[in-house]
């Protein structure tokens, strides 16, 4: 039996960069050749994807599984031609963008307007010259404000505020950058029902469920009054930052917490949770409620927060009380 040839670590190393694909001009380098990759794919150690992209199955291990999905639709159809520059939802994924459907679909653009025929599941799309462009990982890809303006029109309502909320949130885009979205998008096919949705984008959002669950009480006629609110106790401790909040008047919150963490939390983690919930809750004037996604979409969420919003006489537009500084939060952390 012949001998194995391990695969150069340097491949592999590049593999795990691309959600676990490579290219044959990638392999080539590193002296993978063509009859090295057909053992490969013939054993089972790899598979191959399409034409010149090979699936090594080596991926990193603190990606969660649907962004390893989104990130290799993104590196499948970059990895296909070595001259495409990734596009759409592709894009906003190498950018690290949350809030995209699990499975999105394989598509990128060519410098100068060149046409490519589609294959295998690959989108070529053909844009006008002249698209602004970014490097990751050595490849091309379009800004995130022109990735928001091409992929939006192809999400759902719910999908799109959770994608601009996470580029607000991590500095991706300012506010002021949503208007030149919103005229980009006036022309394009399908953009009506997203420029209607852009003034409910809200960077302080920290994960696409909180985004669901302020959109899910929003359609329900119950905006929360407040979002990622800090709390202190009466000696000034840091007690936890709540991500949606009610003001029920006389010092009194209800207190939402979206638990992102449903599938692949830590103990620790559930530990910290449980402790900063405990604090939350305070000596009995404050009401809090934990929800997984699950419940979010489920279709009950809205209704149990309205239910006990009216038991406790909420009213919109209730003065707050004024928001602690952000050096006293940070102090006390």
């Amino acid at each position: 039996m012949p001998k194995k040839i391990p695969v150069p670590p340097r491949l592999l190393g590049l593999a795990r960069e691309q959600a676990g694909l490579v290219s044959s001009l990638q392999c080539d380098t590193v002296g993978v050749g063509p009859s090295r990759r057909r053992n490969l794919v013939t054993g089972g150690s790899w598979q191959r994807v399409t034409r010149g992209v090979f699936d090594t199955g080596d991926v990193l291990s603190t990606l969660h599984p649907y962004d390893v999905d989104r990130l290799r639709s993104a590196w499948t159809a970059l990895l296909a031609n070595r001259r495409s520059i990734a596009v759409g939802a592709c894009a906003l994924a190498l950018h690290g963008v949350k809030g995209l459907p699990r499975r999105i679909l394989p598509e990128a653009t060519f410098a100068r307007g060149v046409a490519r025929k589609s294959r295998d599941g690959i989108v070529f799309r053909q844009y006008a010259a002249g698209l602004e462009t970014v490097e990751i990982s050595g490849r091309e890809v379009v800004t995130v404000g022109r990735a928001l303006v091409q992929a939006l029109p192809t999400l759902t309502r719910d999908q799109a505020v959770a994608c601009l909320d996470s580029a607000l949130n991590q500095g991706l885009i300012r506010t002021e950058d949503l208007a030149r979205i919103r005229s980009q998008l006036v022309n394009r096919k399908g953009s009506l029902a997203v420029i209607a949705s852009l003034p409910l984008a809200d960077g302080r959002a920290e994960s696409p469920p909180e985004s669901h669950a302020r959109l899910r009480c929003h359609d329900a006629g119950i905006p929360p009054d407040d979002l990622q609110r800090d709390f202190f106790d009466a000696r000034g401790r840091f007690l936890g930052r709540a991500d949606l909040v009610w003001y029920l008047g006389d010092g009194r919150w209800l207190i939402v917490e979206i638990d992102s963490h449903e599938f692949h939390a830590a103990d620790r983690q559930v530990r910290r949770d449980a402790t900063r919930q405990n604090g939350l809750v305070g000596e009995g004037q404050n009401i809090v409620l934990r929800f997984f996604p699950g419940h979010v979409t489920g279709g009950h969420f809205a209704g149990e927060v309205a239910q006990i919003l009216r038991q406790e006489g909420w009213r919109p537009g209730r003065e707050l009380p004024p928001r602690p500084s952000r050096r006293r939060a940070a102090r006390a952390r």
